[in-house]
């Protein structure tokens, strides 16, 4: 689908470009450039018409956990802001109580990341994984009385997304 969705994005930005609509295909430039930059095409598809239409600030936060065998586990945090890559907002937290529990790993980052108020709220968080991610994150989304939904990216054995999740 992601290349279904460069086309038609290229074909509304050279129609809008044509017409002189220059700031509507600045933002779908824009939006190209974080499809090539984003994996996760299939989530910003949903919010594309609202984005246009110059709506308020859409941010979506990104997790993930790593680790080498069990060891060295780390968890990043992707922040995309209005379709463009946040990456002075990019986190990457050392997982310091699981080492190899994904899903414990996502609520250490999770529960570090929601532990600072000053850094600006989601309004979707993604999580990569299934059900068990999606289930671990909206349950201790609500027990912090964070009310953002939640999505989840499985992945194929070539790690490209195959399935969205949503609780």
């Amino acid at each position: 689908k992601k290349k279904t969705l460069i086309r038609g994005l290229e074909r509304d930005m050279k129609q809008v470009a044509k017409a002189m609509r220059f700031e509507e295909a600045s933002r779908i430039k824009k939006m190209l450039f974080s499809l090539s930059h984003i994996q996760d095409v299939a989530l910003l598809k949903a919010d594309f018409e609202q984005r246009l239409a110059g709506a308020e600030s859409f941010r979506i936060e990104a997790y993930d956990v790593a680790h080498i065998s069990g060891t060295n586990t780390v968890g990043v945090m992707v922040v995309v802001e209005n379709s463009q890559p946040q990456k002075s907002q990019y986190r990457k937290f050392k997982i310091k109580t699981s080492t190899n529990d994904d899903n414990a790993s996502l609520l250490e980052m999770l529960s570090r990341r929601f532990g600072h108020a000053e850094w600006p709220m989601p309004r979707l968080v993604v999580v990569d994984g299934g059900t068990a991610q999606v289930n671990t994150a909206e349950k201790a989304l609500r027990e912090w009385g964070i009310a953002v939904p939640v999505l989840g990216v499985v992945k194929d054995e070539h790690h490209h997304p195959r399935e969205i999740i949503h609780g």
